[in-house]
């Protein structure tokens, strides 16, 4: 299998790889079918398995980081807001602290999707640079 640096346990992982299997098998029982050659069929199979193995690999340590991305900046935006509301008023009571989150909550996932494409873009260049760095590509990808 490809180095990919993900789990191949991951439960969406494997729902993709069932799928694939799946489609593969039939498309590897036309082929032999039409080509009737079962070793050629069986190789070609295989290198289409590595391939979109792998791609769907990368597309799910994208996701992961994107969502490690974006929660860090919505958590920035929220600590900022607090900070700048408890500075300004002084002190805060529990109900205001309920409706202060909640409205850091909505303001930081609009303003986090109103940048979504640097975000996507900047969790990109996150993972060429951790495919370079297997240490450091386990603990982000495992650990956050």
């Amino acid at each position: 299998m490809v180095e990919t640096g993900v789990d191949f346990e991951d439960e969406l992982i494997l729902a993709m790889q069932e799928e694939l299997e799946s489609a593969l098998t039939e498309e590897n029982y036309n082929a032999v079918n039409a080509k009737g050659s079962v070793a050629n069929a069986s190789a070609a199979r295989e290198r289409r398995k590595k391939a979109m193995m792998g791609i769907l690999a990368a597309s799910v340590r994208t996701q992961r980081l994107y969502f490690v991305v974006r929660s860090a900046i919505m958590s920035l935006i929220s600590a900022l807001i607090t900070l700048i509301v408890v500075w300004y008023l002084g002190t805060i009571g529990v109900v205001q602290a309920v409706f202060l989150g909640v409205f850091l909550f909505v303001s930081s996932l609009v303003v986090s999707r109103l940048f979504d494409r640097q975000i996507v873009k900047v969790s990109k260049r996150i993972v060429n640079f951790l495919s370079r760095h297997r240490r450091a590509r386990m603990f982000v990808l495992k650990k956050l």
